[in-house]
């Protein structure tokens, strides 16, 4: 009775192991086939990211498979497995063929995705110095006008009247001193124009002149940043994607390898053998 309950228990965790790992698998599959859609092979940034999202989901159907062996093993040792089952139909030979299958895909999608990377760091960097180029030009273009000299002369006045308004006011002028947020360049020109009112002149004349080189300044500060910041994510995708891949595909590969082999479809070198019956 005790065996009996033992063969009727393990019956039905291999079945459910077989059915869940089954289920991993195909919905798996499901999932590739709709991550590829809309199909557009031409766009290296959905080559991207179609090998991103299969990277990030490769572990499922591995999963999948280690249950649907799992399934096997516990029939196979409660003595309930059907040897009389032709190789070709055993659910294990579809399974460690998708693995190896599956292998292949990993280890092609590896050099494809460095490259792909590669390439388009190498898209973004040129088009971050066409941006900046084109910024430069514009900010040279615009300095040489009367209407950016007027809007300087214009921000001038304003800072001057209100440095004015402010020294001619000494409660408001101490208040300016002891804020901790004022800047302590402007705390030193407050107290310079004391004894020397023409300091705020000299000061705001040589503001203006700087101003077109601060601005370039800004424009190459930014480049720079966003160089960095394609070179950083390339090489994240490159290491993170990538090898994940490579690891995903020797895995692929040793299980449907030594699977296939242990169940003879493949002898030696690789020399196939006619399936067990």
């Amino acid at each position: 009775m005790k065996a009996t309950n033992i063969r009727q228990y393990s019956s039905i965790a291999a079945r459910t192991l077989t059915i869940v790992g089954i289920i991993m698998i195909l919905s798996s599959l499901l999932d590739f086939v709709v991550l590829s859609i809309p199909f557009n092979i031409s766009s290296r940034a959905w080559q991207i990211g179609l090998v991103t999202q299969l990277v990030d989901r490769g572990i499922i159907p591995m999963v999948g498979m280690a249950l649907l062996f799992t399934g096997y093993w516990v029939t196979s040792n409660s003595g309930l497995q059907d040897h009389s089952t032709s190789s070709i139909l055993d659910l294990r030979f579809w399974g460690l063929l998708l693995a190896s299958l599956l292998g292949l895909i990993y280890l092609l999608l590896f050099p494809l995705h460095l490259n792909n990377t590669r390439l388009a760091r190498a898209e973004a960097i040129e088009r971050i110095n066409q941006q900046a180029s084109t910024a430069e030009t514009q900010l040279e273009a615009r300095v040489s006008t009367s209407e950016f000299q007027n809007q300087i002369q214009q921000r001038q006045s304003q800072l001057k009247n209100q440095f004015s308004t402010l020294l001619g006011d000494e409660t408001r002028l101490n208040e300016a001193l002891e804020n901790e947020q004022l800047s302590e360049q402007v705390k030193s020109l407050l107290e310079q124009s004391k004894e020397n009112p023409q300091i705020i002149d000299e000061f705001l004349n040589r503001q203006a002149q700087q101003l077109p080189t601060q601005l370039l300044t800004r424009i190459r500060t930014r480049k720079q940043e966003l160089e960095e910041q394609a070179n950083s994510n390339s090489f994240k995708s490159s290491v993170r994607t990538g090898f994940s891949s490579l690891l995903l595909a020797v895995g692929y590969i040793m299980i449907g390898w030594t699977g296939l082999k242990n169940m003879g479809i493949i002898k030696g070198k690789g020399r196939r053998q006619n399936p067990a019956r």
